[in-house]
């Protein structure tokens, strides 16, 4: 799934944010939050097809939901930081798991941060914000704190 902006255009392809989820209708919400922001919005439904579409676009930020078959968001977390090309690349989860169990297993795996679903669309924009800034130098950098609904 992607929004239709051209890849080949150098201003898109430092602008892009990557959403992986296998239901459509949270890479809907996704994109429109995304693309509000002025960013271009790449969506794929599996763990596999994300890491696909990574060995063709590098993008500023990936939105990892971790709830999907075969490949769930941990494996998936896992296999882009054993890449050296996508380390730094920041990675959010979104998730419906709230404990501090799942905060640690997000930010071990090499996450950068937690997005509680349901999420408010500014908080996750402002999020992307954050995040498209940056590079991490790690797999696991700190975290500005989880964003969600309440919070």
């Amino acid at each position: 799934m992607m929004d239709g902006a051209s890849l080949n255009s150098s201003a898109a392809s430092t602008k892009i944010v990557l959403g992986v989820d296998d239901a459509a209708e949270n890479l809907f919400l996704l994109q429109s939050a995304v693309k509000a922001g002025g960013y271009t919005f790449m969506g794929a439904r599996s763990g596999a097809e994300c890491l696909s579409l990574l060995h063709r676009v590098l993008p500023k930020l990936i939105l990892l939901d971790i709830e999907m078959p075969i490949m769930d968001g941990f494996e998936t977390c896992r296999q882009i930081r054993a890449i050296p090309a996508f380390r730094q690349i920041p990675i959010a989860f979104l998730t419906a798991r709230k404990t501090s169990d799942d905060v640690r297993l997000c930010l071990g795996v090499g996450g950068n941060d937690f997005i509680i679903k349901p999420f408010d669309m500014m908080k996750l924009l402002d999020r992307v914000k954050y995040w498209t800034s940056r590079r991490v130098t790690t797999g696991v950098a700190a975290s500005p704190g989880k964003t969600g609904e309440n919070g």
